[in-house]
Order: structure tokens, then C-alpha cells, then sequence
């Protein structure tokens, strides 16, 4: 009984060991992924919690996935395709709304860089606003939207990482209440 026991934990043990780096490894690979964004050098700058926080990883998209289906297919069939959506709001009149925008700028040059496509710009007042995606190759969908926001007293980003048709960026849009999004169109090449 103790030799199987043995055997159990053991066989156990050494299955953990060869699962973990693939759990680790599927933590990681969303930062991997070309639509991924990160948003922590904003994060940073704005030295406050943010009031609205959104994270909705792979398992939780499945999980409202199935449930919305009933009500609503098209909705379902374009988040089955997420992988991730994050969202960050930040409402404090403490935020330093041009170190905000010159962190922007930075991100906004590296997502050039990366063939990101920018579709929305808009410098007015002290409003600052980006909207990029990053087509595929072929351009037939889309691996992700990153939108950042800085205003007085308000910085929000979003990051949507997966693999949606430009034909679903409205009724994603509408899903989340992603604003920017409802009427943004996307041309097809």
C-alpha cells in the first residue's frame, strides 16, 4: 500500500512539475500576443487606484460566452473570439494630464513601430485621445484595440486583445460601452 502511495504522490508530483510551466506559459503568452498593450507605464503616472478596474481573462469571456448566447448570438460569436479586455479608469483631478499625455505619445510611437494602425486622434484643448488597432497581416481581423484617454480629472485604457472581425468593433463597442467604438468604422483592404 505505501509502494503505491509512493507511486501516486510521485507520478503526481512529476505531472505538477510538467503542467506548471504550461500554466505559467499561458499566463505569459497574452503579453506575447501582438494585440496585447501594456499600460503600466500609465498606470504608474497616474499615483492613484483606479476607480473603474475591468479584467476579463479568456475562462471568464467563455463563461459569458455561454451565458449570453441565448440572448444575444452575435454578441456571444464575437467574444468567443477575446482573449482578454481590460479596462482602466482613473477619475482624480490630481493626475497630471500632460504627463499622462507624454507617456501617450511614447506608446503611441511604440505601437507605430509595431504596425499598429492608428484610427482616432484627437488633441483639443487638453483632451488627448488614441484609438490603434493592430490589423493581421491579411487584414482580415482584427488581434487587438487600444484606446487611451486623458482629460482633466479623467485617463481611461482599454486594451482589447483576440481575434474579432472589423464588422464586430460597433457591437463590441456597444457590449462594454466602449463609446469610441460604437460608430468607428473599419475599411477593409
Amino acid at each position: 500500500m505505501k509502494t503505491i502511495k509512493t507511486l501516486f504522490v510521485s507520478t503526481a508530483s512529476t505531472i505538477l512539475l510538467c503542467l506548471m510551466p504550461l500554466a505559467m506559459a499561458a499566463d505569459t503568452t497574452i503579453e506575447d500576443h501582438p494585440g496585447y498593450v501594456d499600460f503600466s507605464g500609465l498606470t504608474t503616472i497616474a499615483n492613484t487606484e483606479p476607480t473603474v478596474e475591468i479584467s476579463l481573462k479568456a475562462p471568464l469571456l467563455n463563461m459569458i460566452t455561454n451565458l449570453i448566447r441565448a440572448e444575444d448570438d452575435l454578441a456571444a460569436d464575437f467574444i468567443s473570439k477575446l482573449l482578454r479586455v481590460t479596462v482602466n479608469v482613473f477619475e482624480s483631478e490630481d493626475i497630471d494630464v500632460d504627463q499622462i499625455a507624454d507617456r501617450m505619445t511614447e506608446i503611441a510611437a511604440n505601437l507605430d513601430a509595431q504596425g499598429w494602425e492608428r484610427v482616432v486622434r484627437v488633441r483639443e484643448d487638453s483632451e488627448h485621445v488614441d484609438i490603434y488597432m493592430r490589423m493581421s497581416d491579411d487584414a482580415e481581423f482584427i488581434h487587438g484595440v487600444a484606446i487611451m484617454v486623458a482629460e482633466p480629472g479623467d485617463t481611461v485604457m482599454v486594451n482589447i486583445v483576440g481575434e474579432i472581425s472589423g464588422d464586430d468593433i460597433a457591437a463590441l463597442g456597444r457590449r462594454f460601452e466602449i463609446d469610441e467604438l460604437v460608430d468607428l468604422e473599419v475599411d477593409h483592404q
